[in-house]
């Protein structure tokens, strides 16, 4: 993968060649996800968000990139049967199975810790809870012909920034993309990719804590080398 510094270098590479129009559709997401709430607290701003940017992207017919074409259907959600592969491939299927279940159960505990900090809550996650909910996840999907999943900090932290307190949201969601899947999957490959970019944009902005930082450099100066490091490694 790229490091920090080759990142940074291709996006600085990238912005003569930046699509106004998609620009425009992720920036308007950003400012409607900090706006909506403070408009009321109930209100979905993610979803309003994204369905504002499909809307204008499809009626003012707009240059953004979508998502694009989508399994439809129930046929989506095909049962495929278990098969063994064959010896001489087991050993590197190991391999690689093994170093798929280290970085999802390291990102799953990661972003679980980051989410007890930002809980206003003394709620502590039970990774190994976590971990048996993330192997059952792993065997479902996997049964479909689907791909390894993790839990992801970013609708993680919007639940939070949304004051959502139960498991219904991760049902919410669990229906909304199913049923996005079997039966809207037309609409849902029309969201602009420039959308879902302002949706990260706007739960990583969230996750920032500046206080935090000027804590940490009150304290010792040399504290400011970490996050480069990691960001880079």
């Amino acid at each position: 993968g790229l490091n920090t510094v080759e990142v940074v270098q291709a996006v600085a590479s990238g912005i003569g060649g930046t699509n106004p129009a998609a620009l425009a559709l992720a920036l308007g997401v950003v400012g409607t996800m900090h706006a909506a709430p403070k408009l009321h607290p109930k209100i979905p701003s993610a979803l309003v968000a994204v369905g504002g940017a499909t809307a204008a992207s499809q009626l003012l017919g707009l240059s953004a990139t979508p998502i694009g074409a989508l399994p439809s259907g129930l046929s989506a959600f095909t049962l495929c049967m278990p098969a063994l592969p064959a010896a001489e491939a087991l050993p590197s299927l190991c391999g690689t199975i093994l170093l798929i279940y280290a970085m999802t159960s390291a990102e799953t505990l990661l972003s679980c810790t980051a989410l007890d900090r930002l809980r206003p809550t003394s709620y502590k996650h039970n990774p190994d809870q976590e971990l048996i909910g993330q192997g059952v996840a792993n065997m479902t999907a996997a049964a479909f012909a689907g791909m390894p999943v993790t839990a992801v900090i970013a609708r993680s932290s919007l639940n939070i920034k949304l004051k959502a307190h139960s498991r219904l949201p991760s049902l919410v969601q669990s229906a909304f993309v199913f049923g996005s899947l079997a039966l809207y999957s037309d609409v849902i490959s029309a969201v602009p990719l420039s959308a879902l970019a302002g949706v990260l944009i706007s739960s990583g902005a969230g996750m920032l804590q500046p206080a935090e930082l000027k804590t940490s450099l009150a304290e010792d100066k040399y504290n400011l080398g970490p996050p480069p490091l990691e960001a880079d490694t």
